[in-house]
């Protein structure tokens, strides 16, 4: 046991490693997301041949320069499909670039089409790099808004449907950035486990918000999610631990003002949850991180940090949550789940809140909370016979942490 809890402890310090396996890249392939024409080039200008019904796996060989247009193979008609109405999984950028098979229809008026970006949660490139008894794990390249964005994700083998959980991270920028440790713990216990290092971060294009338009690297793992045959869509999970406890809360609100109901249970740890008291308490770390990364303080412009702080906002978490802080947190007070506790028993949420008297941030004493994390999510999307116990599994995250940090 104490074992365990050291790696825990060094995840939450953000000890990075790096791992020198890797293994080649499978095909590219496309699912048409509607049903698409098949032209002899890559524009509108060009010929149809056929069209290609929705839900259509198809294997593509070439694409355009800009990324709108790709070539694939129909029922032995080659030809080309427009991007924008695929998910595409494999290294997109892998494919080589191709041209027009054919001439343009008399006539026409040559179009120049608009570059588009693949849709949210496309992979652009999913890499194995380490593998246990039990589970693969992955570096991860996905789309989010347009924007190449860096992580990591973890598969159960065999061809079972597993519940899945989206992993926020905590910290700013590379401070507190993900090694693939920490999905360890869930993919271990049978999780499908994915986590964003969020815009910006080791390889992200665009800038880092600490709570803007970043969520949306979190919300667009889920189209990303609910493409792997692996994942049940009816579990998805969400568990995160400090600044990760703020893009939890956000992604929950997003979830309720959309009126989708995707996340079905979420854990946060030592959670930011009211902006306001945390600078009020530790003005000498928010202050430069405010101005860098949201543009304002709590003095000069407070709708920002009303915006990320859920207890003001209480009605828009609509899923079981439970809250773990420790008592003795000296980097987010315990006062702020405190107060988001009791904001959400005013408005009838399904809450929980559990303190550890002596811990720190993050709960270095306890595992990281994931523990009682595991419980709460065997308590809402459990399966009979599926057992997410940590302690359980503990050797077999023990062994992981081992793989992957190559020993």
């Amino acid at each position: 046991m104490r074992r365990i809890l050291l790696i825990i402890g060094l995840i939450l310090t953000g000890v990075l490693f790096s791992f020198g396996i890797t293994l080649a890249q499978t095909g590219v392939t496309v699912l048409t997301l509607a049903d698409l024409r098949l032209r002899t080039g890559p524009g509108t200008q060009f010929d149809v041949i056929a069209t290609i019904p929705v839900n259509t796996t198809l294997a593509a060989s070439a694409r355009t320069a800009a990324g709108d247009w790709v070539r694939v193979d129909f029922k032995g008609q080659v030809g080309w499909v427009y991007a924008a109405q695929l998910r595409i999984k494999g290294n997109f950028f892998s494919l080589p670039v191709g041209n027009a098979q054919s001439t343009a229809v008399p006539g026409a008026p040559e179009v120049t089409p608009t570059p588009t970006p693949p849709p949210n949660g496309s992979v652009e490139s999913l890499t194995p790099y380490a593998s246990t008894d039990r589970v693969v794990y992955y570096r991860l390249v996905y789309w989010s808004d347009g924007l190449r964005v860096t992580g990591y994700f973890a598969e159960p083998k065999g061809f079972d449907k597993h519940p899945a959980v989206i992993y926020n991270r905590g910290g700013n920028r590379n401070v507190g950035a993900l090694d693939g440790t920490e999905l360890a713990p869930f993919a271990e216990v049978g999780f499908v486990a994915v986590a964003t290092q969020y815009r910006g971060v080791l390889g992200g294009e665009g800038q880092e918000e600490f709570g803007g338009a970043d969520v949306h690297d979190v919300l667009n793992l889920l189209p990303f999610l609910k493409s792997r045959s692996s994942v049940d869509p009816e579990r998805i999970a969400i568990f995160g631990s400090s600044r990760g406890g703020m893009m939890t809360y956000l992604a929950l609100k997003a979830q309720a003002q959309n009126g989708s109901h995707d996340l079905k249970v979420a854990v946060t740890v030592s959670g930011v949850a009211d902006l306001f008291m945390w600078d009020s308490e530790h003005p000498e770390l928010t202050r430069p991180l405010f101005s860098a990364l949201i543009g304002s303080t709590p003095r000069t412009n407070a709708g920002p940090f009303i915006q990320r702080s859920a207890t003001y906002w209480p009605g828009l978490i609509r899923v079981p949550l439970l809250i773990q802080h420790g008592e003795a947190d000296s980097i987010v007070s315990i006062k702020e789940s405190r107060k988001l506790y009791a904001a959400l028993r005013s408005v009838g949420a399904n809450v929980k809140l559990i303190t550890y008297p002596g811990d720190q941030h993050g709960l270095p004493d306890h595992a990281g909370g994931i523990p009682e994390g595991l419980k709460w999510f065997q308590k809402y999307i459990g399966r009979p016979g599926e057992n997410f116990d940590f302690y359980e599994h503990q050797d077999a995250i023990y062994h992981a942490f081992v793989v992957l940090r190559g020993h």
